[in-house]
This record gives C-alpha cells, sequence and structure tokens, in this order.
C-alpha cells in the first residue's frame, strides 16, 4: 500500500467530522481534496455524497430571489397609491 492510499480515506474521515460538526465549507473542501487524490471507488463515492448533500440549492435561491422582487413591487405600488389619495 502506498502513502498516498490512505490520503484519500484520511481526508474522507475528515470530511464526515466536518460536516458532523456542522462547518459545511471544510466537509467540501476535504471532500473535494479526496476526489482529486484518486480515491478507490467506494471512497469516490462517499465524497461524491458529501459534495451533493452540501451544495448550493440554486433552484430555491432562485425561489426566494423571484419572492423578494415581488415583495417589493407590492410595497412599491402601495406607497405609490397611498400617495396619491
Amino acid at each position: 500500500m502506498k502513502a498516498s492510499d490512505s490520503e484519500p480515506a484520511e481526508a474522507l474521515r475528515r470530511a464526515q467530522q466536518a460536516l458532523s460538526a456542522g462547518d459545511v465549507v471544510a466537509a467540501r473542501r476535504l471532500a473535494e481534496k479526496a476526489l482529486a487524490a484518486g480515491p478507490r471507488d467506494t471512497e469516490a463515492a462517499e465524497a461524491r455524497d458529501i459534495l451533493a448533500r452540501t451544495g448550493v440549492a440554486w433552484r430555491l435561491l432562485g425561489y426566494g430571489a423571484v419572492a423578494a422582487v415581488c415583495f417589493v413591487l407590492l410595497v412599491l405600488v402601495a406607497l405609490l397609491r397611498s400617495g396619491h389619495s
């Protein structure tokens, strides 16, 4: 066993610890490091799972942005209507 064979496993172990502690950024960084180190199939699947679970929900952020714009427009309409009465 080469010394580099344990590197992905160690990075994944630390990524799981970071994820358990709530440090998502460190968990993602360590999972990416493990993938870059050329892990075995099971380690690669685990690293991809960590990355998938900690990814940004872009669709949800988009819905939130649309809702915020709608709210601002409603407030502007209310302000414009109350100013002309």
